[in-house]
């Protein structure tokens, strides 16, 4: 393969930034397709006579596909191969994509989400997997630091793009457009990725306690999913209804909030990259319920609740992404990320859904002030979470399964299984044990 030549565990002797680069906007072009609809909102609308809740169906629904079978798909992912389950999940969402454009009802509209949802699922559980047998040591932390910024920076192009576009074509034509991205993304990927083993787990669920690690990270992100987008979904209402703003304000505010997230992610992927422990990030979190009060405060100016509210969407995407790249250090053997990723999807997706209609009740009920006081019991548990996982996995068999990953080419995994191959790329761990 020359320069190409990989090690026994899918890396090159060469810089992995390029694999991460575009491992990288395979996740941020996923996410476009994940915000294409809300961009595109009020012309579905009109064209389709959709309701406020059917259109919300229709947006969130690519979501419910992962709250339902990230599990399964991580299995599934770990057999057919990480880098190859990226690239069908792009053309999955492609093909689907051109559906959402041609859609003349609900019914198909939807039904083409669903399918686009099994595309983003494959995306969201191998972009992690991909990148962690890619790279190594400080760079693998930045590396899955810098992926928790994809679905922030994608719903913000989708947004900025799909708004940008709204004068100049139908929405069959934008939806048509978010299309063709996947497309060449999944080329590119199958041009440029190295093949990666794929690994099989026939003993890993024996030994006790074998998913705590991954358990434990899955309900932080969960927790950590369901504040940012509550946060990000009760904001313009409040904006809008007890600030008085207008629309064109709102929706400034909301950019810049949402931009927050990507830029937080960015910056975690910054410090980890330079030494610093995700153990040191977590406690970060108890800005997030301070934050709400100004943010949801009609007592401040306007600025301010902005300024606020972007703080707390900077530190949940910082935390979301310090999650991504405790990934690893969650199990105790290297082939088992490819399942603990699919339970770090599984358990999003349902923060992620949960999350709105949980803060909607609260409001109703409470008042906005119920905002700090959710995202204080939502975010501390995510934080503590994240913080004793970190801890844990520091002390514990971390390092034999980072060993294990970063093995040079002619010796074996530190700690980990001894990887027969079986002649066809895949590698299944050999147990010697019950």
């Amino acid at each position: 393969m020359g320069e190409k030549e990989r090690g026994r565990h899918g890396r090159t002797s060469k810089s992995p930034w390029k694999y991460v680069l575009v491992t990288w906007l395979a996740g941020v072009l996923a996410a476009v397709g994940l915000g294409a609809v809300s961009a595109a909102g009020s012309a579905l609308r009109l064209s389709l006579g959709l309701s406020a809740g059917a259109l919300a169906w229709a947006t969130s629904s690519i979501t419910a596909v992962g709250a339902l079978l990230s599990i399964p798909a991580g299995w599934w992912v770990s057999r057919f191969g990480a880098e190859r389950a990226l690239s069908c999940g792009l053309l999955v969402m492609s093909v689907a994509a051109a559906g959402n454009a041609a859609a003349g009802s609900f019914g198909l509209l939807l039904g083409s989400r669903l399918a686009e949802g099994v595309g983003y699922l494959l995306v969201f559980v191998a972009g992690p997997v991909v990148l962690t047998r890619v790279t190594e040591g400080g760079i693998r932390s930045a590396a899955l630091a810098l992926w928790g910024t994809c679905v922030p920076t994608g719903l913000a192009v989708a947004a900025a793009v799909g708004g940008a576009l709204a004068s100049w074509c139908t929405w069959h034509q934008w939806l048509t457009v978010t299309a063709l991205g996947p497309l060449v993304m999944a080329g590119v990927l199958l041009a440029v990725l190295p093949r990666l083993p794929r690994t099989a787990v026939p003993c890993a669920q024996r030994a006790a306690g074998a998913w705590n690690g991954a358990l434990r990270l899955g309900v932080a992100y969960g927790s950590l999913c369901l504040v940012g987008v509550a946060v990000v979904m009760v904001l313009p209402p409040f904006l809008t209804e007890f600030r008085q703003a207008t629309p064109a304000v709102a929706g400034t505010v909301m950019a810049v909030v949402c931009l927050g997230s990507a830029f937080g992610g960015l910056a975690a992927s910054w410090l980890l990259r330079r030494g610093l422990a995700v153990a040191a990030l977590a406690p970060l979190g108890v800005v997030m319920p301070v934050a709400c009060l100004p943010a949801f405060s009609a007592e401040f100016p306007l600025a301010v609740s902005g300024g606020a509210a972007t703080l707390v969407l900077v530190v949940d995407g910082l935390l979301i992404s310090a999650v991504f790249a405790a990934l690893p250090a969650s199990v105790s053997r290297p082939e088992q990320v490819d399942i603990a990723n699919g339970i770090l999807n599984q358990l999003g997706s349902v923060g992620t859904l949960l999350g709105p209609p949980l803060f909607g009740l609260l409001i109703a009920t409470a008042g906005f002030g119920a905002v700090a006081a959710a995202t204080l019991f939502f975010g501390g548990l995510g934080t503590i979470l994240l913080l004793t996982t970190a801890r844990t996995s520091a002390r514990g068999a971390a390092a034999a399964v980072l060993g294990a990953f970063d093995a040079p080419e002619d010796g074996e995994p530190l700690g980990g299984p001894e990887l027969l191959g079986d002649g066809d790329g895949r590698q299944q761990p050999h147990c010697t044990g019950p």
